[in-house]
């Protein structure tokens, strides 16, 4: 919903009809926006001073949205640089012998960790990854569950398909980490590999 002070901006005989009808759109689509005034003007023939809203044009401030964005490989920045990858043979050997100096992080968001994840594999969602990275190593173990990285150690990370496993490595990489491997097939890899191997068991269990 639109604010007081918006709804004032409409109203306002100054604002154009270019300029209601865009707020009206944001009106109608649940978006919230702010309008900022721009100046104070004070009238010499009276004490009071009254707040101007301008008219919306081309060239002045556009209304401010207000949103939170969810990572998903759609909506990932594309990589500047493409980390070296490391197929389901190396996370299977990760999963089964964890070292604390080798991490195999899961960028995906909560909901998606939820459902399912490699094992000894730890989360820091793409959402908030740079903020992550940017903590001090006390701050990030608080919020994580786990020690913050160094930035020789290795680190492989995975996704759903791969894409937002790519844009985090391009991400550390960017930061100073050095040892940067992305998992290319990630969750949907790990899900076909495995059940393929348990099948192949099962085979030879019949056998």
């Amino acid at each position: 919903m639109l604010g007081q002070a918006a709804v004032r901006a409409i109203r306002h005989k100054g604002v154009t009809t270019h300029a209601r009808t865009n707020a009206a759109r944001y009106l109608t689509s649940g978006t919230t926006i702010a309008l900022r005034p721009t100046n104070q003007l004070h009238t010499h023939c009276g004490a009071r001073s009254s707040t101007v809203f301008p008219a919306m044009s081309s060239t002045t401030t556009t209304p401010i949205l207000t949103m939170h964005k969810r990572f998903n490989s759609q909506t990932a920045a594309a990589p500047m640089w493409d980390a070296p990858t490391v197929s389901y043979k190396t996370v299977k050997k990760m999963s089964e012998q964890p070292s604390p100096n080798k991490y195999l992080i899961d960028v995906r968001e909560p909901d998606e960790v939820a459902q399912g994840s490699i094992p000894s594999a730890v989360s820091i969602p793409l959402s908030g990854f740079g903020a992550s990275l940017a903590l001090p190593d006390i701050e990030f173990e608080a919020k994580h569950g786990f020690k913050k990285p160094g930035k020789d150690e290795l680190v492989v990370f995975y996704c759903r398909s791969g894409k937002r496993s790519a844009t985090a490595s391009d991400e550390a990489h960017r930061r100073g980490w050095k040892n940067i491997k992305n998992y290319s097939g990630s969750w949907l890899d790990w899900v076909a590999k495995e059940q393929e191997r348990k099948q192949n068991d099962k085979w030879d269990d019949d056998d």
